[in-house]
Order: structure tokens, then sequence, then C-alpha cells
């Protein structure tokens, strides 16, 4: 019973110091959130105002996007006009227009009032110039516009201020005609004009599932989410995906085009995330394995040598092996003293797993020290570091790997190791083998 107290004590204080890390790295940063309106009347709209709120409160800064689509619908609907689309874009007309500006206000003064239940100032404003999309192909898209200008020094002091701005997605020309234009293009067009932390969709999606996808080079593995949706992309697999399955839902396919977009614009994350789960923004903001699906430009997944500033973590999540008799305890000194041999599995430079690869007289080198933060001991991080290991050990020109392990030998066994023997041990291991400790012999061919 203490042994697993510790452990499920261990996993809280991780989790604790995850969030901490992450509230001081995102604070004074700007979010950027579009928003579907169809979450607008579902009865838990609240608590995710109430998160947006909680981020908003820690520093973090939040410009608001509605998505109208539905609003726009309805409205029409209500005044008996068709809704008519091209290639998913509204042909809005010159009948239609004060009906989607009146639906777009409307959503936008929806979200405000929530926010203002919640003690946070937002303001709504028009703050878009816009143009004509004019005659494509043949199709004359008629008050429907494409975003000109955005009027970037009015929205950085309403930011700096406090205030959460909110723009719906209507733009207007230097004659004040107004034009509709696309939500999830006016949400991705601000990593354009302003330095953007993240860009969030959040909607009834909730992410890219895997279901029906065809794959490829780049998307054979992927990380799914506790729902069994993609957990993350980068700019490569989001593209194989939308080449190879033209048959995805416009929506999805939507977002992931604005993806690329933003990423190419120098926002790092961009998530998909339902907007009703649970908690789901806070996870995705909080927490380096959220609910939905991420689109990413950097390394997200980032295996590389330790440095000393790691040590407390590394032997944060030493820890708990070592409780459990499954490491030998290493002090800092230990560490430091062979800092080359450690590498570390780092997202958003948090840690979250480590080994190391100990070099041995005649090319021999041992893996030792593999250790997973308990809160992703399920997401394939143990088997990422001992493969790079291999693989480094591959590039040193290895003759003989070799690891001692007391419980976790059928785990190595799906990894390629397989039992050896006290003599298949370098001859200075040999000489510090511990009797008492009765560690299982494993090796593994180059």
């Amino acid at each position: 019973m203490p042994v697993a107290n510790n452990h499920f004590n261990n996993a809280l204080a991780s989790s604790i110091r995850e969030v901490f890390s992450y509230i001081s790295r995102f604070k004074g940063q700007l979010f950027i959130l579009k928003i579907e309106d169809s979450l607008l009347d579902n009865p838990a709209f609240p608590v995710l105002v109430r998160d947006i709120a909680q981020l908003h409160s820690v520093g973090i800064k939040i410009l608001i996007v509605p998505g109208t689509r539905n609003s726009i619908d309805r409205q029409l609907d209500a005044y008996g006009l068709q809704s008519v689309f091209q290639n998913g874009i509204r042909l809005t007309s010159q009948e239609a227009l004060p009906l989607a500006e009146q639906a777009s206000l409307g959503a936008a003064q929806r979200i405000l009032s929530h926010l203002t239940a919640n003690g946070i100032n937002g303001i709504q404003g028009n703050w878009v110039q816009a143009r004509s999309l004019g005659v494509i192909n043949g199709v004359d898209y008629m008050q429907t516009g494409k975003i000109e200008r955005i009027e970037k020094t009015i929205i950085e002091k309403l930011l700096q201020e406090g205030f959460i701005p909110i723009l719906p997605p209507i733009g207007w020309n230097k004659l004040g005609h107004a034009y509709n234009i696309s939500s999830t293009e006016l949400a991705t067009e601000f990593s354009r004009y302003l330095s953007v932390g993240k860009l969030f969709f959040i909607g009834e999606e909730g992410g890219i599932k895997t279901e029906g996808l065809v794959r490829g080079k780049f998307t054979k593995k992927l990380e799914l989410s506790n729902h069994g949706l993609i957990s993350a992309l980068d700019i490569s697999q989001a593209t194989e995906i939308l080449e190879l399955n033209p048959q995805l839902p416009f929506a999805q396919r939507d977002y992931l085009e604005n993806a690329i977009k933003a990423c190419r614009a120098g926002v790092k994350r961009i998530h998909l995330v339902h907007g009703i789960w649970q908690g789901s923004i806070l996870q995705e903001v909080f927490s380096s394995r959220g609910n939905g699906t991420m689109v990413y430009a950097n390394d997200y997944l980032n295996l590389r040598t330790a440095i000393i500033e790691d040590i407390p973590d590394m032997l944060g999540i030493m820890q708990n092996y070592v409780e459990r008799g499954l490491l030998l305890a290493r002090s800092q000194e230990d560490i430091e003293e062979k800092l080359s041999d450690y590498v570390v599995y780092a997202v958003d430079n948090a840690i979250h797993g480590c080994g190391a690869l100990h070099a041995f007289e005649n090319h021999s080198y041992e893996i030792a020290a593999i250790a997973v933060d308990a809160n992703y001991k399920d997401a394939g991080i143990g088997e990422a570091v001992v493969n790079f290991l291999i693989e480094k050990a591959k590039k040193l020109k290895a003759k003989k790997l070799f690891l001692l392990t007391t419980q976790a030998s059928d785990w190595f066994y799906t990894l390629g190791f397989k039992d050896g023997s006290l003599e298949d041990l370098p001859k200075l291991k040999m000489e510090k083998y511990n009797q008492n400790r009765n560690s299982k012999i494993m090796v593994r061919g180059i």
C-alpha cells in the first residue's frame, strides 16, 4: 500500500509540476480561439467559457473569432432564403448579407455575455478590412469577401489592457461596404499580423480520426489520444493526409489546410479540440497529451542529449522506479559524471522520459536508466528512448548491446532483446554484477 500511495503521489506531483511549467511558459502569449457557434446552445458551453476565463486569469492573452455558419443558416432559413456553397464557401447575396451580419454579430454578442458572467472584459469590434472575392472560375461570390488587412495596432492595445477582443467574421471595405468572410480564415490570418503562441479550432469535430484514412510514408504510425483521435501531426504528415484523403470531410480539410498555413506563418501549435469535452482546452494547454489533434511546425517529440538543467527532472522520474526496485538509485553526481551518456525525451521542454547508453571495453554498450514519467507510461516514450539508444549504438559501431533488468524482461523482448548470461557481460561490468540483486541479463544484436 505505501508503494501504491507513493506511485499516486509521484504522478500527482508530476502533473502539478507540469501545469506550473506551462503556466510560466505561456504567460503573456497570445492564443487565438475560433469557437464554432454550434456549441453556443450546448448546456456545457458555460464550462468552456469558464476554462477560457481561467486561461486569461493566469496571464494568457486571448482573442476570439466566433464561427457563424449555423447561425447564418438559421437566419436565412427564417426568411426563406437558401444557403448556397461553392467549394465550402458560402455565396452571400445582397439580400442575405444583412442577415449574415446580424447572425455573426449575434454569435459574438452571446460569447461576450458569457465572458462578462465570468468577470472578463470582452470587447467586440470591426477591425477587419476586406474586399470582394469576385468571380472565380465563372462563379460570382457576390458579397462574400476576402481579408485584406487587420487593424493590428488597435487589437494589440486592447490585449495589453486586459481585454479579450471578439471579432465576428465580417469585414468592411474602405467605403464601408460589408462582406461575409470565413471565420476559419480570419482566425488563421491573425498569425500574419500578430505573434501567436497557439491557434485553437474549437468545435464538435474534436480532432482527426484514423478510421478510413489512407496512410502513406509519413503517417504509417500515429499516436492516438484517449478518444481515439490522432494526437499530433507535423506539417508533412498533415499534408500527406490531405493529399491521400480527398474524401476527408470539409471541416477537417479546412482546419488542416489552415493549420498548415498558420504553421508556415510562425504559429508553433494549432489545436483542433472538442469544445464540450470536460476540460479539453485546459488539457491541450497544460498537458503535452491533450484530447484533440495538434498540428505543429517544430519538433514536438524531441529526443536529445541531456543537459545539466535536466537532472532534477530525470531524478524525479527515476525515483518512482527506484522505490519499486526497478532501477538502482543514482545521485546528481552520478549522472553529472556521465551526462553525455544520457538522453531525455522532452515535450515543449518538459522532460517525460530518459535513458542512457554506457560504453564498455571491446565496443560493448549498456542500455540503462530507462524511465518514463508515470503520467505518460502508455505513450510509447520508453520504446522511443530505447530505439533511439539502439540507433546511437549503431552509429558508434557497437559490437555488443546489453542491459540488466529485474522486472521488465517481457517488455524488452518486444524490442528485440534476448536472454543472456553472465558471460555476455564485458569484464568490467561482470566484476561489478550484484549477485544479491540477481538482475536478468539481456542482449541484442546490432
